[in-house]
């Protein structure tokens, strides 16, 4: 089955809910691997304008299609590889579905 546009939009507002989840937990003191600096200034933003881009069609060519914060959470925030969160596993899948998704 071919992954569309709109199962594309979907995921992006699924992760965009895990994200704000991930927020509320923050702000009630549960830790997690992500921190707020990076759930609201890095990864929410990205996730809110890529749903932006993808409802009027304006995603860049493929060879330009990747997201910041998954590149930043592997290489950058250390997040670890060995036992994902759900987030970390959203953001990859995102990514991965993000750089192949044919319009």
């Amino acid at each position: 089955m071919k992954y569309t546009i709109n199962s594309f939009q979907v995921d992006i507002i699924n992760c965009i809910n895990l994200c704000k989840a991930e927020i509320v937990k923050r702000k009630k003191d549960i830790s997690g691997e992500s921190t707020m600096e990076q759930l609201e200034n890095v990864i929410l933003p990205e996730l809110e304008a890529l749903l932006q881009k993808a409802k009027v069609g304006n995603l860049p060519p493929k060879a330009d299609r990747y997201l910041n914060s998954f590149a930043n959470a592997f290489r950058v925030w250390g997040w670890d590889m060995e036992t994902p969160t759900e987030l970390f596993v959203k953001l990859t899948e995102l990514n991965n579905n993000y750089r192949d998704l044919e319009e």
